[in-house]
Order: C-alpha cells, then structure tokens, then sequence
C-alpha cells in the first residue's frame, strides 16, 4: 500500500471524520484510473480503518459512561437526603442518555397506576404531575 494512503486514512481517524469521507481515497483512486487491484486494496485499508473508527468511538464512549459512572457514585456518596439521591440519579441519566427530559416514576399501590418522583429537563408543572397506568412510559 502506498504511504501516503495510509497517511490519508490515519488523518481521517485522528480528526474524527465520518465514515463516508473514508471513501474519498478510493474515489480519487478511481478519478485517476488506478488500477483494479490498487482499488482493492484500497477498499480493504478503508474497511480496516472504519474498524478502528468503530473501535475508537466504543471505547470513548465507554470511557464516558465509566467516568460518568464514576462521577454518580461520588455525587450520591457525598449526598444524604433521599429526594436530593432521586434527582442526582434522574439528573445523569439524562446526561448519559442524552434526552431532553428524564424522569423516574413510582408506583402507587392504592391508586393502581405510577406517579412522577423526581423529573429533569421538564418546566412544565403538569408534566411533573402527570400519573401514568402501569406499563406506561
């Protein structure tokens, strides 16, 4: 493989470029009448170097979550009011997921249904009192 094919490919890892730029290499390869077995070739480092894109966005994410993992368990460590505990939890399971709104439902055994204990990301005060039939949510 010519070098400075690989250096294209590893310039495209270390800035994080999507997985179609990955295909310009070939694309020139091809523009410039490369032959088909250079194409081949080519296709194969793509292939290669997605993978270790693939592997470079797990393990970043997974050192995300560990951290952030990390950062929960510290935060409830240092807290002691139950509601405060509640809304630390609803709170980085926003975070994690990354949504708009996060909230944690109870089950109210007289009434049959669940209702909102702790919500976060929402301002509405309906929402935060919504009740909801079992299953739902």
């Amino acid at each position: 493989m010519d070098g400075p094919v690989v250096i294209e490919y590893l310039e495209l890892l270390a800035r994080e470029a999507s997985a179609v730029e990955f295909e310009g290499p070939i694309i020139q390869a091809r523009a410039a009448g490369a032959d088909p077995a250079a194409i081949e070739e080519l296709e194969r480092a793509k292939v290669q170097a997605l993978k270790v894109r693939d592997l470079l966005k797990r393990r970043a994410r997974r050192e995300a979550e560990l951290s952030a993992l990390y950062d929960t368990a510290g935060d409830l460590a240092a807290l002691r009011d139950l509601d405060a505990v509640l809304e630390a939890i609803v709170h980085r399971a926003r975070q994690l997921l990354a949504t708009d709104i996060a909230y944690m439902t109870l089950h109210d055994p007289e009434r049959g249904d669940t209702y909102m204990r702790v919500t976060d990301g929402s301002i509405s005060a309906k929402f935060r009192a919504l009740r909801l039939a079992m299953g739902a949510g």
